[in-house]
């Protein structure tokens, strides 16, 4: 058994599209598709329901309970060939833009001055990478990891507020802003939807930061984290009642997560990006 069409199946399963497992194991489609078409000819019979969303058959379900136990051990058998004494080498951290620009940035010369000879590869977007496929050794996440395999550390609770302009007259009809594409159904997007249901939002951006940006410019108001709204000046928080919004109660907090896969938390690489990490402490705040 070929252990490329193993990991391609793997990855499939994991990341749910033939589109998403090309991008993690660095190959085309065309070749995701003509592996998964071997195996299948291989089991005699379809392992995949090619659906959306893609859905396991019997046999391919059985095929996954076996397959895993393999990658995990693969995954292993790189970190024990990618550990070294003297901490050279590279490790990825995946993470999103605002935490990047606002915190970690500032932070990397004392990174630097404990580490000289690592070298850091940050991936920040807000799509999640996966630290199972080995697309990052470490990822800061607002979710708690489901799977058995990553572990995961809480480092900070956010809290959020409603923020307009302070040179923005409040009445009940103040337009809202709010988020879209991949942040379109985070928790604090739902809910403005629901604060603000009954009027239609002005203006809809990817990118929290640029978000908190136009709500500084007397766009309208918006939900933002209480620590980056600190960061901007000229900002105010106000009560729904103020802006003509359902008061839905407290916004909820959100936890932020530091994620590690189990076969690399014992690097000491990974392990020295981790303390860095820790150490830092305006880290997930965005405001001190």
């Amino acid at each position: 058994m070929q252990w490329d069409l193993l990991r391609t199946f793997e990855a499939v399963t994991r990341l749910g599209s033939l589109t998403a497992a090309a991008r993690a194991l660095g190959v085309s489609q065309s070749t995701i598709s003509r592996q998964l078409g071997k195996l299948e000819e291989r089991a005699g019979s379809p392992l995949l329901l090619r659906e959306a969303p893609l859905r396991l058959t019997e046999k391919g379900e059985a095929l996954l309970g076996a397959v895993r136990p393999m990658v995990d051990a693969a995954l292993a058998v790189q970190a024990a060939l990618d550990d070294t004494p003297q901490l050279h080498g590279e490790v990825t951290l995946a993470t999103v833009g605002e935490l990047l620009r606002w915190v970690l940035a500032p932070a990397l010369p004392s990174f630097y001055a404990a580490y000289p000879s690592l070298r850091l590869r940050i991936l920040a977007d807000n799509r999640t990478s996966s630290l199972a496929a080995g697309e990052a050794d470490l990822a800061l996440r607002v979710f708690r990891p489901e799977r058995g395999e990553l572990i995961g550390q809480k480092l900070h609770s956010e809290s959020y507020g409603l923020y307009v302009a302070s040179k923005l007259p409040l009445h009940p009809e103040v337009p809202w802003l709010g988020l879209c594409g991949s942040l379109a159904l985070i928790p604090e997007q739902r809910y403005a939807e629901r604060a603000f249901a009954h009027r239609p939002a002005r203006l809809l951006l990817e990118d929290i930061e640029s978000l908190a940006l136009a709500v500084t410019q007397g766009l309208g108001v918006a939900v933002l984290p209480q620590g980056l709204a600190g960061k901007q000046a000229g900002l105010v928080q106000v009560s729904p009642s103020q802006v003509g919004a359902v008061d839905l109660g407290p916004i909820p907090s959100r936890d932020f997560w530091l994620v590690v896969h189990h076969s690399k938390q014992r690097l000491p690489k990974v392990r020295a990006v981790m303390a860095w990490l820790r150490s830092i402490r305006t880290l997930c705040t965005l405001g001190d």
